[in-house]
């Protein structure tokens, strides 16, 4: 497997909505990378079990202090995997990890979002909260 960069961009709004046109845009062509979603995700006692990504997108837009981290194979062309990362503050950050052209994949990324609260990381999740999000991408941009 070759190594990733992963791409990240803080979303203005946490919806399903934003959620399906981000995937749908960059990878139209998908299967989800886990079998289920567990809800609170790691406290050891599962509240909920999903299956369908769509049902866990839904329930982090109905649950804004609800923390989740949703990976998708890209099955056309484009970036390897898109990924969704809800924050445990209401937030939602876009990713995408690519084996080229990263520099590329960022400007596209954030003139999809209309944002410039992002960077460029090497096989790294983003932090949990849009604070630490945000202290992260000053920091490296």
């Amino acid at each position: 497997m070759p190594p990733y960069c992963d791409v990240y961009v803080l979303s203005p709004e946490r919806s399903a909505t934003a959620a399906e046109r981000f995937l749908d845009t960059f990878a139209p062509q998908r299967e989800q990378s886990a079998e289920d979603y567990v809800f609170a995700q790691f406290t050891g006692q599962p509240l909920l079990i999903v299956k369908l990504a769509r049902e866990a997108i839904q329930y982090c837009e109905s649950h804004s202090a609800e923390t989740q981290s949703l990976y998708f194979r890209n099955l056309g062309a484009g970036p390897e995997h898109a990924m969704l990362f809800f924050t445990s503050d209401g937030g939602l950050v876009f990713g995408l990890s690519v084996v080229e052209r990263p520099d590329e994949w960022f400007a596209r990324l954030k003139d999809y979002v209309g944002s410039d609260c992002g960077y460029i990381a090497f096989e790294s999740p983003p932090p949990v909260t849009v604070a630490e999000f945000r202290a992260l991408a000053a920091s490296v941009g």
